[in-house]
């Protein structure tokens, strides 16, 4: 049985394409997984005997584990991208599924997501997996405007603490990834109800 263009346009609007992010985050994670590894093995094959003064072994040994700590901070700020990547993309990929059913909605409703739920024909928060795609909303929101968990964010999941520093991003990158592609399919699936 065939189905018609505009079927089939939903089928793969109903998909989000994350495959950059995900190609980014398994790269970056090798890469400083082997980095690290070189660190490791550097830091524990020195002897004092490869140092004219047991203080340079200490300054050199102090200079690898300052290297340990960029790299961590490397990986902190490669999740909070993977996190922002992955909303930035939602937001996009919205706005281009919303213009395809709802044309008649300005580019200014666009703005947030307060403005374009009050100018959708049905309510966000109703879609399947609302909470997820809200949670990175609010994630990302405390990613650029805080760098630490925001007072938006604690109170509307209470699992997040204000003021607190962001800590395993990849995790709840792989936590919330799941729902938000049901939430994107649950979204273009409403979409398509109400087209224009």
């Amino acid at each position: 049985m065939a189905i018609s263009f505009s079927q089939m346009l939903d089928n793969l609007q109903k998909r989000l394409e994350t495959e950059a992010i995900d190609e980014f985050k398994v790269h970056l994670e090798s890469s400083l997984n082997k980095s690290e590894r070189k660190l490791t093995e550097e830091y524990e094959s020195i002897s004092e005997e490869q140092f004219e003064s047991p203080y340079d072994m200490e300054s050199y040994k102090s200079m690898l584990e300052d290297q340990f700590y960029m790299q961590g901070e490397v990986r902190k700020l490669a999740n909070e991208l993977s996190i922002s990547a992955l909303y930035k993309q939602i937001e996009l990929h919205t706005k281009r599924v919303t213009k395809r059913h709802l044309p008649s909605i300005p580019d200014s409703k666009f703005f947030n997501v307060g403005s374009l739920n009050n100018a959708l024909p049905f309510n966000l928060s109703d879609i399947d997996q609302y909470d997820a795609f809200n949670e990175l909303r609010l994630i990302n929101n405390s990613i650029k405007h805080q760098g630490c968990v925001y007072k938006d964010l604690s109170n509307a999941f209470p699992n997040w603490k204000e003021g607190d520093e962001f800590k395993d991003l990849d995790i709840v990158y792989d936590r919330l990834y799941p729902k938000i592609k049901i939430y994107i399919t649950a979204l273009v699936s409403n979409l398509a109800l109400h087209t224009e």
